[in-house]
């Protein structure tokens, strides 16, 4: 298969490309910074994912999209300033929307987070408090406008909410529709998971939430 990826610098992302390439695909990636093309076999595109007539471009002969676009920090630290534009996400998939239509591309899956909408009830109060009043909220709410852009198009999408993610090296998932049954879930899982979801066409106009 031919894929595209938004966000491909990302860790998660990376992963995916990484496990793309393995698989024998053929990826292709939006980057803002080419100095940051770190998987062998990409192809790297330099630009704004909101380039019309870069999106236009890359979307030749591609059979899926993968975003994995995120509210950008300084660090990890929840407090920690952020740097990327508010709505990078949801502007970007704004952007992406018709192009993949005039492209003739159906199938995009989308990198969200559990707690995002209709989840953020069934976060425990706490956890809800601290996303709240950290600059996670700004991630959070980028995300929300992402969902309801993409499930308001006729593409065939998938919305992916992993639970809080680690750096551990496995690559094992649980895909609920609903509650998760556990907290954690590792990038390799999540980048996993996504792979499946291409190669299969499963979960299609489904929000998938993703626990190790």
């Amino acid at each position: 298969m031919n894929i595209l990826i938004l966000g491909a610098t990302g860790r998660t992302g990376r992963l995916f490309a990484q496990a793309a390439v393995s698989n024998n695909h053929k990826v292709t990636a939006i980057i803002r910074d080419k100095t940051k093309s770190t998987v062998p076999g990409v192809t790297y595109l330099e630009g704004s994912p909101m380039d019309e007539k870069l999106l236009n471009t890359a979307l030749k002969g591609i059979d899926a999209v993968m975003v994995s676009l995120n509210i950008n920090r300084t660090s990890d630290n929840p407090f920690a300033k952020v740097i990327s534009p508010l709505t990078l996400i949801s502007d970007s998939v704004r952007a992406l929307i018709p192009a993949m239509e005039k492209s003739g591309v159906r199938r995009i899956i989308t990198l969200s987070a559990f707690g995002v909408g209709d989840s953020w009830k069934e976060m425990p109060l706490v956890t809800r408090w601290f996303i709240r009043y950290s600059n996670l909220w700004k991630a959070y709410q980028d995300h929300d406008r992402q969902e309801q852009v993409l499930r308001q198009s006729d593409l065939d999408w998938t919305i992916v909410r992993p639970v809080m993610l680690n750096d551990k090296d496995v690559d094992e998932y649980k895909a609920i529709i609903g509650k998760p049954s556990s907290g954690f879930i590792s990038r390799k899982g999540v980048a996993k998971f996504i792979l499946d979801a291409v190669e299969s066409g499963k979960y299609e106009k489904q929000v998938v939430t993703l626990n190790g």
